[in-house]
């Protein structure tokens, strides 16, 4: 089975659609619902949790952006997983939980007040909405691994 490891490096809940989120150290990631006191939490099946990789951001900031990882809308920031090129079924275990990518995150509207050139500069880039298959306590620093994809589990069964 490929392994890959990673850890988590943010951790945000927001309670405003379209708006900011608030810095945690840890969330509670419930099954089929998302991630409790977050605004998208029991809204949408494909939408319980979005992942954005620190790469990203660390390049959106070397490239001169001002953008703080609060104002991009994600819950979980993630590190050394290759987060905008895993595919639909992919299985990641982060900390206690485990998620099953969905689809690609495609940037919203609310991330051009923070600069108007950033839907098109993350496009592709924007990270992956998740759905949560087995909840639990996802904490700053957990290790994020991607543990199986679509293809490898129809192998394995």
């Amino acid at each position: 089975m490929l392994e890959v490891t990673g850890k988590v490096t943010g951790v945000y809940a927001g309670k405003q659609n379209g708006g900011g989120k608030t810095e945690a150290s840890s969330a509670e990631l419930i099954a089929d619902y998302g991630l409790r006191g977050d605004n998208h939490a029991g809204r949408e099946s494909k939408r319980q949790v979005s992942l954005f990789a620190q790469e990203t951001l660390d390049q959106l900031l070397a490239e001169g952006y001002t953008v703080a990882a609060s104002a991009l809308s994600a819950n979980l920031f993630t590190k050394n997983i290759k987060l905008n090129s895993l595919k639909p079924g992919t299985r990641l275990r982060v900390g206690e939980t485990l998620l099953e990518i969905v689809e690609l995150r495609k940037p919203c509207r609310s991330i051009t007040r923070i600069d108007n050139r950033l839907p098109k500069r993350l496009y592709g880039q924007c990270g992956q909405l998740a759905r949560i298959l087995i909840g639990g306590t996802v904490r700053l620093d957990d290790k994020v691994e991607v543990v199986a994809d679509e293809r490898q589990l129809r192998l394995e069964f």
